[in-house]
This record gives C-alpha cells, sequence and structure tokens, in this order.
C-alpha cells in the first residue's frame, strides 16, 4: 500500500526554494513531485509513495515527468534523486519528517 501525506505533500508550499534549481519560492508555487522509478512503487496510473518525493518547481517538474525538456531517463532519475534528498533534509531539519 502506498503512504500518502498530507503534511509531506503540503509542506512544498512553505519550503524556501525547489531542491531541483533552487529557484525561491515565491507564494507557494513548489509542489511534491513523485517519483516515477518502478522500484519506488510507481505504476500505471499509481503514484509513488509520498516521502520519496521531491519538492520541485513547475519548471523542474515538467523536466523530470518528460513535459518539456529532452532529459534521458538516466538524467530524470538523477535529478529527482538529487532533489529528493534535499528536501529529505529539509524536512528533517524543519521536523517534518523524524
Amino acid at each position: 500500500m502506498t503512504h500518502r501525506s498530507r503534511k509531506l505533500r503540503e509542506s512544498a508550499r512553505d519550503a524556501p526554494h525547489c531542491m531541483g534549481c533552487g529557484r525561491p519560492n515565491t507564494g507557494g508555487t513548489l509542489v511534491l513531485a513523485h517519483s516515477n522509478a518502478l522500484e519506488d512503487g510507481r505504476g500505471a496510473a499509481h503514484k509513488s509513495h509520498d516521502v520519496l518525493g521531491a519538492i520541485l518547481c513547475q519548471d523542474c517538474h515538467d523536466l523530470i515527468d518528460g513535459r518539456r525538456g529532452r532529459l534521458s531517463k538516466q538524467e530524470k532519475r538523477e535529478m529527482h534523486w538529487r532533489a529528493h534528498r534535499r528536501t529529505l533534509v529539509w524536512w528533517v531539519t524543519q521536523e517534518i519528517l523524524r
């Protein structure tokens, strides 16, 4: 079963910046972008666990989801992984996750 957490999803509104590109959060423009990796539980019409997400701006989210740009599958995975690690650190330092 996939874990859903409103607290984690809503935390993106309060994040200081995009964990992908570093763009400042201007008025709650960031979202929690779920992992697209099958090993993270993603499937057809099924998102991965919220805790495996990354706080991203729309541009970075679009890049990772393949809606813009021409990143390889590996580049998209690496971009999400780096942003996910930064998101985890922020969640822990803000005591959103313990």
